[in-house]
């Protein structure tokens, strides 16, 4: 879930500012979970560490806490070489995005 209080304060109640925000953030996180599902898939410590680190950043700024801390999950276990955590949190950090989706559909 994305917290609308965050994104007001961070976009100081501009609507354009809020809609480029949340479209810039759709997109690269969907391009970051792509890749990042390549990096899982072929336990890249290096990329799985990058884009877990880039989507829990788009995911802090939009006030997205649950995908924030899965990605923070995902970047520490490629730090410390964990990859039997890989996958699972993977694939919770892929559904808390599609639940994010969901809520946003036009975007």
């Amino acid at each position: 879930m994305i917290n609308p209080e965050d994104l007001r304060e961070y976009t100081d109640g501009d609507p354009e500012l809020l809609q480029e925000l949340l479209a810039t953030f759709f997109q690269s996180t969907r391009e970051d979970i792509l890749n990042l599902k390549a990096a899982v898939n072929n336990h890249q410590n290096t990329l799985v560490v990058s884009f877990a680190h880039r989507i829990k950043g788009g995911a802090v700024i939009v006030g997205a806490k649950q995908l924030a801390s899965l990605a923070d999950d995902l970047e520490q276990c490629g730090q410390q070489m964990q990859t039997d955590c890989y996958e699972p949190l993977f694939l919770k950090l892929q559904d808390s995005f599609r639940l994010i989706e969901s809520e946003y559909p036009a975007l």
